[in-house]
């Protein structure tokens, strides 16, 4: 395997749940179809990833792609291309996720823009400190459960 190609795993395999130990990486079996499907992340982790790949693929291309990507466009859809074939599966979020006080930053750095959006909506007129969200409301939120302020 391309050491470029070896190194974008083992750095996709860095943002999920179980992040293995370089030792585990040696021994994942990369021609078996699937392998990707025992990891896992969140939304907001493949988002990152996603932008990070972005970034890298300025100078490490050979081996991922037979040509060198020149716009950002074009480096940003061959990291969504990686990931959709060989990202890890998405697991929805939990309260675990979150402190027990969830300030507004955190909601930030562990939801995507989707699903911060989605939880706005669903927070609009609910009673909350000014600086965050109270985590049962999240907790609610996080289990489908309805508004009930």
């Amino acid at each position: 395997m391309n050491e470029n190609l070896y190194n974008l795993i083992e750095s996709m395999l860095f943002f999920t749940d179980e992040q293995p130990l370089w030792d585990d990486i040696k021994k994942i079996n990369f021609k078996k179809h699937g392998w990707w499907k025992k990891y896992h992340w969140t939304e907001k982790m493949e988002e990152d990833f996603i932008e990070r790949m972005t970034e890298r693929l300025k100078k490490e291309w050979q081996g991922i792609v037979d040509t060198k990507p020149t716009t950002e466009k074009k480096r940003r859809k061959i990291a969504e291309e990686f990931v959709a074939n060989y990202g890890p599966v998405i697991r929805p979020l939990t309260i675990d996720d979150f402190m027990s006080v969830v300030p507004f930053s955190q909601l930030d750095e562990v939801m995507s823009k989707k699903e911060r959006e989605k939880f706005d909506n669903w927070m609009f007129g609910q009673t909350r400190p000014l600086y965050g969200v109270y985590r049962w409301d999240l907790a609610s939120y996080l289990k489908g459960y309805p508004v009930t302020d």
